[in-house]
């Protein structure tokens, strides 16, 4: 579960439905994940209700997730930044010249809220 949590984290992912979509399809994913190309992926709702409900106390499972976090940007594999485009008012044929770099950062507990409202709008 963490290994997975890991993965979206990492690589920007919003939701775990669109998590486990991605590990269906990439091969390096399923490494990662010692899962067989054959395997059948977990269930989304497995990998949520785990995150929220197997943990009565949320410290220590963000605790877990937070230490594989560090771990990877002690060994220099991310950095803990996220870099973040708007692209709402580009034109279809926009100057590759021109763009605006702006430095946002992302916390590891901000991604766990971020599924948790992913979950939450799809419940509505």
């Amino acid at each position: 579960m963490f290994k997975a949590l890991f993965l979206g984290y990492l690589f920007g992912v919003r939701s775990e439905r669109q998590l486990v979509r991605e590990i269906e399809v990439n091969v390096a994913y399923r490494w990662f994940l010692r899962l067989k190309l054959t395997q059948k992926v977990f269930d989304a709702s497995t990998l949520s209700q785990n995150r929220r409900r197997r943990y009565q106390d949320e410290s220590v499972a963000q605790a877990i997730f937070d230490r594989i976090v560090e771990q990877a940007m002690t060994l220099g594999l991310v950095d803990g930044r996220t870099l973040y485009t708007d692209s709402t008012h580009l034109k279809a044929n926009a100057d590759k010249n021109w763009f605006d770099v702006e430095l946002a950062a992302k916390s590891r507990a901000a991604y766990w809220a971020e599924l948790d409202a992913a979950i939450d709008t799809r419940t509505r």
